[in-house]
């Protein structure tokens, strides 16, 4: 599947979030509005029906069935099936005024009034018929509600495919920029490392000559690092990653042989912890899963002192695996752990000339490495105590006799080699934006 692919879905959910959206407002505004005329309709139709009844028992009409000497009552669309005494029982149960009331299965309202002369009516009419009307009216705007839902659905459709046009132009444009502007990149960084490190061969240079030449070869190897993490995210984003099983205890082991040399220059110990015998086999891409815990490690030895410790621990998690760097450096504070994920952040402690300054790539990626994989990035540690960082993976269900794919290094480093101290734009701790 391509970025072009990958776009045109973005967008296709988009444009259907959009008609979603608009059909459920729709049809929660039809729905209240049909409620609501229901409700009213049904009343007006009663308080008619009341006053009807009144008008009855004002005038004790013709039709009407004499129970006593002293009461009468006036009917109106009794079924012909309900008994009578059903009428007198109801009759002679209602208070003066107004009720309502089922009759022989029937809603029904009645009025119980006296006449001039003493005489108590009561008036009591079939409801059925106007309640009948009322919910035919509620059915057919239901139908012209569901119908008006659809028809703004497909508006919505309509509109949101037009809306996220030029959304789908800049992402491609972004896109293109992106992998255009990387690519150029790589040939002049790699002209001016490889020139930085032929003149570092030179002997003919003072002390403060080789130590700006030195300089010169850190910061494009950054520059480099950078590069290989614009393509890397854009990657991500765009196109899936092949998926082939890696085993996480090899690629650990990997990891602390790159970095063997600068723990050692930085007074550091660094060391695997997995239990022997233990297989940590997951489905993911070797270079990704490499730079994820390679920026891990880099970010561990900017922050532990002389004297330190990291340690890469391996251990079952669930129905998966987790790997972690735990370190007993400066450590961090939890509350603003998830806004170092947040691209373009940097820590303010960083060491000034060294790879540890970073332009804040690094742990973004990494989150972003581990969303792919389906996996998640924890962050956790106490100011002065250390921190751990965790990458918890899904269980790749691969058979047990199956060899792995070696971990190799990231492919596209400018200088040949793995993803090293001097490569790799890695995570910060440090809350300050860069």
């Amino acid at each position: 599947m391509t970025a072009a692919i990958s776009d045109r879905r973005l967008l296709r959910r988009a444009s259907l979030a959009v008609a979603l959206q608009t059909g459920a407002a729709v049809g929660i505004v039809v729905s209240a509005v049909i409620a609501l005329v229901y409700v009213v309709g049904l009343e007006a139709r009663r308080d008619a029906s009341e006053t009807k009844l009144q008008a009855k028992v004002a005038e004790a009409g013709d039709h009407h069935v004499t129970l006593d000497g002293t009461d009468t009552v006036v009917l109106d669309g009794m079924p012909a099936n309900c008994p009578e005494r059903h009428v007198r029982e109801t009759a002679a149960q209602l208070a003066d005024g107004q009720s309502r009331l089922t009759v022989c299965g029937s809603p029904f309202l009645a009025y119980v009034g006296q006449t001039p002369d003493g005489t108590r009516v009561t008036a009591i009419m079939n409801f059925v018929e106007q309640q009948e009307e009322t919910e035919r009216l509620a059915r057919l705007s239901l139908t012209a509600g569901a119908l008006g839902v659809l028809a703004s659905a497909v508006l919505g459709w309509a509109f949101g495919r037009r809306a996220v046009r030029s959304l789908g132009e800049a992402l491609a444009l972004q896109r293109r920029f992106v992998s255009d502007a990387s690519h150029e990149l790589r040939t002049p960084l790699a002209i001016v490392l490889t020139r930085a490190q032929l003149l570092l061969r030179e002997p003919t240079y003072d002390e403060a000559q080789r130590r700006e030449l030195e300089q010169l070869t850190l910061d494009a190897k950054v520059a480099a690092a950078v590069v290989d993490d614009l393509l890397l995210a854009a990657e991500i984003q765009h196109r899936p990653l092949p998926r082939v099983p890696v085993d996480l205890g090899a690629l650990a082991h990997e990891v602390r042989a790159s970095f063997a040399t600068s723990a050692e220059l930085a007074g550091v110990s660094l060391t695997v912890d997995a239990r022997p015998g233990s297989d940590y086999i997951v489905t993911g891409t070797t270079s990704a899963l490499r730079r994820a815990v390679s920026s891990l490690v880099d970010n561990a030895l900017a922050h532990v002192a002389r004297g330190g410790r990291i340690v890469i621990t391996l251990r079952p998690r669930g129905v998966g695996m987790a790997l972690a760097v735990v370190d007993d450096g400066e450590g961090l504070d939890p509350a603003q752990a998830r806004e170092l994920t947040r691209r373009f952040r940097r820590g303010s402690q960083d060491k000034v000339g060294s790879v540890s300054v970073r332009l804040g790539l690094g742990l973004a990626l990494v989150d972003e490495i581990i969303t792919a994989h389906g996996g998640e990035l924890t962050i956790d540690g106490a100011p002065g105590a250390g921190a751990t960082f965790t990458l918890s993976f899904p269980v790749a269900g691969v058979p047990r006799a199956r060899r792995p794919v070696p971990a190799l290094a990231v492919s596209g480093q400018l200088n040949g080699q793995g993803a090293g101290p001097g490569q790799d734009d890695g995570p910060d701790r440090g809350p300050d934006a860069g």
